[in-house]
């Protein structure tokens, strides 16, 4: 969508926009989007461009600096890594950029603003806050500035997910410049956003193009899990299927990185930590090791990922609930950059809803609390006093919050923790309505991100629909929900015609994983449903299935064929034709003669290819307790006969003297008996295999 977007009446007009594409950055055409940005910028007029991550936002600015040989670009970005490999590969370009932070001398600083004035420089990149610094904009103001680019524009925004107060004053920056046009780009903003960004950054009559959020290569999911032990059990089965490929893991505080990298360092998945706490030279190098591929898997707070370029991540996992899809969806947005499958999905627990919660008090404290804070401060009579001085036991989680409030209020002033009334009688000046507002607008954007942890619909459509765009279709077919809902599948087959069709989605998983591309590239379920159904016996067969092509066929069908023809009815049809009527397959059945159902017969089939139940757990987006107890019923059915993989012989051993004689019955007291050392899952598989196989009784 774009709107006021300027004409391009003569196709011939991005040629040498084209050309700098082709003969500097070695493309030969633009992505979707980025000619509609290019052409604004290049008729100078004020752009927004929202952009999905991976799109190439970069080249909206970059190609017209390069067009503009007599004017400098300055690019405002938020952190230091994204400009130094930015410019960086600029360089590599053989492009005259350069950056200017808070780590160079101040000689070296210097040095870039005189290239700066002197032409020598297409682009400079510099942080929001070296606005701020006098003799910077002194300097800047001599150079010949043509066009002002500010990444991550989101930022900007009070209503965004990562709001930053350096980015806040950016609108007024541009008069001092000379007034040159704006281009902001993001890669997400929803209509809300938008509309901040435009007004703080005062835009005139800007073209807002929004090139999409869909980014078709990423598949999401939401597992439910019920515990912390859980999650960390599945997200180790999920990183055990990565292979040599690069996967970051988010959790939710610093806390729980720790304990989650210590969990996966156990399992023997080779993995780093990474969060804010940490000292700088160790977050340095944790970040080029990942960077270069000699660590692939990270494990860290959203303090990471911001301005990481890595286009090769292959999954995004989170442990925890992030506070809004624009959080979660910037993240998972850093798989798949190029263009590639990546896996995005994220462990929910119901739980997860309070961590958020206690964040949203931490930064956004109720209007009461400001305004009592406010008053004790004036009871001080302007001397400085330390923040916990103002503290009640209620005060504790937000009271930061409230002091920044009242100095951003210009009631208060702060120096580190000491903080001091500027002035009385300023009650009224509190903007409480204001603060009610950016509450409820934190818990609203909270309650969509769980509407879609528990969405049992396609998970794509609810992140499109929640950014405003319209034309897609109600399923992607890629998603989690979309893959395998399970009523559709049981609706749609016989018992046996359901457990061919995992059958086959196991074959097809395989050749997904050698290809690293996703499973419906093979095939379709539509096509495994109709071959389930239809069990064909060889190449004719096969081939009149609806989706199995000949280039298909030759790559995959001998591997389906072998499957479908073992299911085949015997002395079936003629070969050419389809046998009609039902097969004879006869399906497991429990002790008591009833047939199993399609959910536990898979767990069967994952188990007898060799699967443990973490792993099974993880492929089914099932949880743990879930699959044991599917194992309980197939101990009880007799189709597994040995528990010695989960229950080792001295915890059997140590159960049965707790239980004493008879068969065993409700596990509480035994899990008080016997403690932390043996799990609920553990009692489960044991009481099932005492109590059917020692001691003759059902359990």
């Amino acid at each position: 969508m774009t709107i006021a977007a300027p004409p391009l009446a003569d196709p011939r007009a991005l040629a040498p926009a084209r050309k700098v594409l082709a003969e500097v950055f070695g493309y030969r055409e633009f992505r979707p989007g980025q000619p509609e940005v290019i052409a604004s910028v290049l008729a100078r007029r004020d752009t927004l461009a929202v952009m999905p991550t991976g799109g190439g936002k970069s080249f909206c600015f970059q190609v017209p600096a390069l067009l503009a040989s007599d004017t400098l670009t300055v690019v405002v970005s938020p952190l230091l890594a994204l400009m130094k490999d930015q410019v960086d590969a600029l360089r590599q370009s053989g492009v005259a950029a350069a950056a200017v932070n808070s780590t160079m001398s101040r000689e070296d600083q210097a040095a870039v603003m005189e290239q700066a004035v002197s032409g020598e420089l297409r682009l400079l990149y510099v942080a929001p806050e070296r606005f701020g610094d006098g003799g910077f904009m002194a300097a800047l103001r001599r150079a010949n500035v043509g066009l002002l680019a500010i990444d991550e524009a989101h930022c900007i925004s009070q209503w965004g997910h990562d709001f930053r107060p350096s980015y806040r004053d950016l609108g007024s920056v541009r008069p001092r410049l000379g007034n040159p046009p704006i281009v902001a780009l993001t890669a997400t903003a929803d209509p809300l956003v938008r509309e901040d960004i435009v007004e703080r950054l005062q835009l005139h009559a800007p073209v807002v193009h929004v090139a999409g959020f869909d980014r078709p290569n990423l598949r999401f999911d939401v597992i439910r899990t019920k515990s912390i032990k859980e999650k960390q059990e599945l997200i180790a089965a999920k990183l055990k299927t990565l292979g040599e490929e690069s996967a970051i893991v988010y959790c939710g505080t610093r806390k729980k990185v720790e304990e989650l990298t210590d969990y996966l360092q156990r399992q023997r998945i080779k993995c780093a930590r990474y969060h804010a706490g940490m000292p700088d030279d160790d977050r340095r190098r944790i970040q080029d090791a990942f960077a270069r591929d000699s660590l692939r898997i990270i494990v860290a707070t959203n303090a990471f990922g911001m301005g990481i370029d890595k286009p090769d991540v292959r999954m995004v996992l989170h442990h925890d609930l992030p506070d809004s899809l624009e959080s979660y969806y910037q993240e998972a947005g850093r798989g798949g950059r190029d263009g590639e499958p990546a896996d995005c999905v994220l462990y929910f627990s119901q739980r997860d809803r309070q961590l958020r919660e206690f964040f949203i008090d931490l930064a956004h404290p109720e209007p009461h609390m400001v305004v009592d804070v406010y008053k004790r401060l004036v009871e001080f009579q302007g001397k400085r006093t330390h923040i916990r001085e103002l503290m009640t036991e209620e005060d504790q989680p937000g009271i930061n919050a409230a002091v920044q409030t009242l100095v951003d209020c210009g009631l208060a002033g702060r120096q580190g923790q000491m903080a001091w009334a500027t002035r009385p009688n300023g009650e009224d000046e509190i903007d409480t309505a204001g603060l009610e507002a950016h509450r409820d607008h934190a818990v609203r954007k909270l309650d969509s991100m769980q509407h879609y942890a528990e969405s049992m619909t396609c998970l794509r459509a609810r992140i499109l629909d929640y950014f405003g765009e319209t034309g897609h279709g109600a399923s992607c077919g890629s998603c989690g929900p979309c893959i395998a809902p399970p009523a559709r599948i049981i609706g749609a087959l016989t018992e046996a015609d359901d457990r061919l069709f995992h059958a086959l989605r196991a074959v097809r998983r395989r050749f997904a994983d050698e290809a690293n591309v996703p499973p419906f590239t093979i095939f379709s379920d539509a096509t495994l449903h109709e071959m389930a159904r239809r069990t064909p016996r060889n190449r004719v067969e096969m081939l009149s299935v609806s989706g199995v092509g000949q280039v298909k066929f030759e790559r995959y069908g001998e591997a389906f064929l072998a499957v479908t023809r073992a299911a085949a009815p015997a002395g079936g049809a003629p070969a050419g034709q389809i046998a009609p009527g039902p097969r004879r397959d006869v399906p497991l059945r429990s002790r008591e003669g009833k047939a199993l159902n399609a959910s536990l017969r898979r767990t069967w089939e994952l188990f007898r290819e060799g699967h443990d139940i973490p792993a099974i757990a993880a492929q089914r987006g099932l949880s743990t307790s879930t699959i044991t107890q599917h194992v309980v019923d197939l101990l009880l059915a007799k189709e597994i006969d040995d528990v010695s993989r989960w229950v080792d012989e001295m915890t059997m051993a140590r159960i049965r003297r707790a239980a004493g004689e008879g068969p065993i019955g409700p596990l509480g007291p035994l899990k008080e008996q016997l403690g932390e050392s043996v799990s609920y899952d553990q009692l489960h598989l044991a009481r099932a295999w005492i109590n059917t196989r020692e001691r003759g009784q059902a359990s």
